[in-house]
């Protein structure tokens, strides 16, 4: 009876103990799981469409497509997008946007009548009065902005390249620029590249009292050097030293 009991005893132990093993690793297993919740609910997602302001608003639910008009305002990713209209489809992650066109995003701002935009590729396509403002940091405590008008502009958000096909005009400090074709490419801490424009075609630029006219040009904002090719014509005037 005694070695009953004891055998008893020590298979209720052992049950116990299974018991407490499988438990404390379950609690183990299922921590991993949180954590990886938590973590991914913490970052944001760059799919989410917040609409925040609109007079009204028609969704299609089988399409997945939004319209919506009347003081639009949106945030998608680093875009904060305000407009007259925009037709979003959630499904590839596109939009349309019509009327008083005013996007920021970072340092830079945007302004059209028309725009197109790609948010999984980050391609956006402005028509109709392109107006670009993108501030600079100088060095100490200097702010410069470059100031970018054209009929059609191409903004990549990934890189921060911009680019103009049909014409472009640009002003930044003292120098005002003409060109066919202009692209702008932000400098690359690391891989040597400089913060340029690239200007082709038809390139007029004037600095001062000064102008070039030339077929081909790099601007360098950070060091202000100008390398050109095909001069067409070139004017420098120099100024007179004063007599003291």
């Amino acid at each position: 009876m005694r070695k009953i009991l004891t055998w008893g005893v020590l298979i209720f132990a052992s049950f116990l103990l299974f018991l407490s093993d499988s438990f404390a690793q379950e609690i183990q297993n299922d921590q991993p799981v949180q954590d990886v919740q938590e973590t991914q609910q913490e970052i944001p997602s760059d799919k989410e469409v917040i609409l925040e302001k609109a007079e009204k608003i028609r969704y299609d639910s089988a399409g997945e497509i939004f319209v919506a008009t009347g003081g639009v305002v949106v945030i998608q990713g680093e875009n904060h997008i305000q407009c007259q209209e925009l037709t979003f489809n959630l499904k590839d992650n596109k939009g349309s946007f019509k009327g008083e066109i005013v996007v920021t995003r970072n340092d830079t701002e945007i302004r059209s009548s028309l725009m197109e935009g790609d948010f999984d590729a980050e391609i956006y396509l402005f028509k109709e009065g392109v107006k670009l403002k993108k501030e600079r940091q100088e060095e100490g405590e200097e702010v410069s902005f470059i100031f970018w008008q054209a009929s059609l502009l191409r903004y990549n958000g990934k890189t921060e390249e911009a680019w103009s096909e049909e014409g472009a005009e640009i002003e930044w400090k003292e120098t005002k620029i003409k060109a066919d074709r202009a692209h702008y490419y932000p400098g690359k801490e690391g891989t040597g590249e400089e913060e340029r424009i690239i200007l082709e075609g038809n390139v007029f630029i004037t600095e001062k009292d000064r102008e070039i006219e030339v077929a081909k040009a790099i601007y360098y904002l950070d060091t202000e050097v100008l390398e050109a090719e095909g001069i067409i014509h070139a004017r420098f005037i120099i100024q007179e030293k004063s007599e003291e």
